[in-house]
């Protein structure tokens, strides 16, 4: 109660401001109702609202497979709000500024659809160069480039889904070319297992460098990463944290047709397990030291570029366990799904009708999943077994 006393506080203070100083401040967001039918119990986060995999089987008192039921949902806690702030300049430099919330929460229980933050960020631009700081998307989700499904994952786990506090540097060097500068720290996307303090302790932001590229219909971006994170105290008690790090690349491309939209992705790295996507970390055998576990994940989408009536598309995409690249023991407790998923892959045919700034919609969700029983010496499972999910999705959304 008293966060949402003080979110209501927090804005009437900004209105009452904009009265007197040179702000241009303008509501958007949305309405938004989901309605689910899963036919396997599945990981999922945010409150049921980021579907990820089917489980496997977990074998009850008689025998019988407790992870083979369905489930049935309804709400609108995706449903958003935010604030466009244009503010006076500052110098030379231009300002604006995005707040945004809405209220899936932290977990997977209706108890918890509290209000989150979003973005929060301000930026400052003077001609080829501009400057953010504050929370927004990770550098290897593009805004420009992102799946179009129903659903209110955006691909995830053959996507990226994650926010993240940032600085970040733009230089536009040409009329098509952009490059971008990024120092990144974790918040409330944190890596599996890792706590509140993994890049914290570690000392040392997330580096991320970007060139966006774009000329007629065709438009493409590059992202190469490298993070640091401490082990934890739980698994590593020491006053000087033990630290694992690894790199990731992103690429992301998008072709607009007369008549359809085709965008696809890719996406290698270790431990990419904060990016809703699979990863971990182990520990070679010799020295016992931390490695990270690499992941490959890739996606297509497809949808016409209808604005008014109907909009077919569909989505597709697969990830993978690509293994250490040294012998390690899987640290289970720093691992999605404690490493044991080898493969996942989707595919999610979708049709909207769309009225103005409203739309209606349905998406079928086919998923399947590869769980092993064992790791091998890589951390790759073994003994494997698919297990599928068919998720039903009726989704409507009032945009304002």
């Amino acid at each position: 109660m008293k966060k949402k006393i003080f979110t209501l506080v927090g804005l009437a203070f900004l209105a009452i401001s904009t009265t007197a100083q040179e702000f241009d401040v303008s509501l958007y967001g949305y309405v938004g109702v989901n309605a689910t039918m899963d036919t396997r119990a599945s990981v999922m986060a945010r409150n049921r609202h980021v579907y990820l995999y089917p489980l496997p089987s977990e074998t009850g008192e008689n025998g019988e497979d407790m992870n083979k039921r369905g489930q049935f949902d309804i709400d609108a806690a995706h449903s958003r709000f935010g604030l466009n702030i244009s503010g006076p300049k500052l110098g030379d430099f231009k300002t604006s500024a995005i707040l945004e919330g809405d209220f899936v929460g932290g977990s997977n229980g209706d108890i918890d659809s509290y209000f989150r933050l979003r973005h929060a960020f301000v930026t400052f631009s003077k001609e080829k160069w501009s400057l953010l700081a504050g929370q927004t998307w990770h550098p290897v989700f593009a805004t420009e480039n992102f799946p179009a499904t129903l659903n209110v994952n955006a691909g995830a786990p053959y996507s990226p889904f994650i926010r993240n506090p940032q600085l970040r540097l733009a230089w536009q060097a040409s009329q098509t070319t952009q490059l971008l500068f990024y120092l990144v720290d974790q918040n409330n996307f944190r890596s599996s297992g890792f706590g509140f303090n993994s890049t914290e302790e570690a000392m040392m932001p997330e580096v991320d460098v970007k060139i966006k590229w774009q000329s007629g219909g065709a438009w493409a971006a590059l992202t190469a990463g490298y993070k640091t994170l401490a082990i934890p105290r739980s698994i590593s008690p020491f006053s000087s944290p033990e630290k694992v790090s690894g790199f990731h690349f992103n690429g992301s491309f998008r072709y607009l047709l007369p008549k359809f939209t085709f965008k696809m992705g890719g996406t290698y790295g270790g431990n990419l397990s904060e990016m809703v996507l699979l990863g971990g970390i182990g520990q070679t055998v010799p020295d016992e030291a931390y490695k990270t576990l690499e992941t490959a994940a890739f996606w297509t989408d497809i949808h016409t570029n209808s604005t008014e009536g109907w909009q077919p598309g569909i989505f597709a995409g697969y990830t993978a366990n690509m293994r250490a690249r040294e012998e390690v023991v899987v640290v289970e407790e720093l691992s999605r799904s404690a490493g044991k998923v080898a493969s996942v892959y989707g595919i999610s045919p979708r049709l909207k009708y769309i009225i103005g700034k409203a739309w209606i919609g349905a998406e079928w969700l086919f998923t399947a999943a590869e769980w092993g029983e064992t790791l091998d010496a890589f951390g790759v499972p073994t003994e494997t077994e698919n297990y599928v999910n068919h998720r039903l999705l009726l989704s409507l959304r009032y945009n304002f």
